[in-house]
């Protein structure tokens, strides 16, 4: 008798132990973008949510969406999640239109607008003095980044765009350059891509200096697009960026498109889908936030 409750113990320790061993091993690792940025923080909050059903997440920055992406695909990578602005998967799709099957959207994280920064006294007002004016230089961040492919893809809707070519300044460093270059500085414009109630540095600066800077609408109609699914690559909306301890509204016309939490079908096992539907489904705002 004592021979066998000893038997049965060992044999529950062994498969709890087991169970616990698998429970660990199941590994999600998922790309976001800079740290301390915004999608940095969804990579953490999903770590935290994914850690209470016992998934183990490793949050990796990048430099982008398209880092993010290549990750994805490249089979030698374990990321099996990452975060992309919807314009940069169609971009990315573009050039591998085949790999559009083999990617699963997980959900939305956020509306992202384009805000195209000037200088009150530069003449440039509207998307189309970019598009006429050439030889001038619009800042965007690294060449990965999602600013630039952002500008990269806007070029391939509308070819005019080119006319304003892209530097690849910080914007806070081109913000200063516009501020205090003088009539000789090449870089004329400074471009963001994030929420609409993100203050950001740069945002801060426009905000804190309405008679310096200006905010340039964009509403080519010929940026229109869509993703295979059908929807809308970007959106064309009167954008409120406000400060309300100013007591003023700063109002845009511009493009906006969305983040989105794309997954590789063939690096996701049945069960790290189900967690992630549960969690998405279920308690998306405590991944997206605010």
């Amino acid at each position: 008798m004592k021979k066998s409750i000893v038997a049965v113990c060992l044999t529950g320790w062994l498969w709890a132990g087991s169970t616990m061993v698998q429970a660990a091993d199941v590994q999600l690792t998922i790309s976001t973008g800079k740290s301390g940025g915004g999608y940095y923080g969804i990579g953490e909050r999903l770590k935290t949510v994914m850690a209470e059903q016992g998934v183990t997440v490793e949050v990796l920055t990048s430099v982008g969406s398209l880092e993010n992406l290549n990750r994805l695909n490249d089979p030698g990578s374990p990321v099996n999640v990452g975060l992309t602005q919807a314009d940069a998967l169609k971009y990315f799709l573009g050039k591998q239109p085949e790999m559009a099957d083999k990617f699963m959207m997980l959900g939305e994280i956020g509306k992202e607008c384009v805000f195209i920064i000037s200088d009150r006294k530069s003449g440039i007002d509207s998307d189309s003095d970019l598009q006429d004016k050439k030889g001038n230089l619009i800042a965007v961040q690294s060449p990965n980044s999602g600013v630039a492919v952002t500008y990269e893809y806007m070029t391939q809707l509308e070819p005019k765009f080119k006319n304003t070519a892209p530097a690849f300044v910080d914007a806070m460093e081109a913000l200063l350059q516009i501020k205090s270059g003088g009539p000789q500085n090449k870089i004329k414009a400074a471009m963001l891509v994030q929420r609409p109630s993100a203050k950001s540095p740069p945002m801060q600066v426009v905000l804190d200096n309405p008679k310096e800077f200006q905010f340039v609408s964009v509403t080519d109609w010929d940026l229109n697009d869509k993703l295979p699914d059908g929807t809308a690559v970007y959106t064309f909306e009167d954008v409120t960026v406000e400060k309300k301890n100013w007591g003023f509204d700063t109002k845009v016309d511009t493009i906006c498109t969305r983040g989105l939490m794309i997954g590789a079908k063939d690096k996701l096992s049945p069960d790290l889908r189900e967690n992630l539907a549960k969690v998405m489904l279920l308690a998306p705002g405590r991944v997206v936030g605010e």
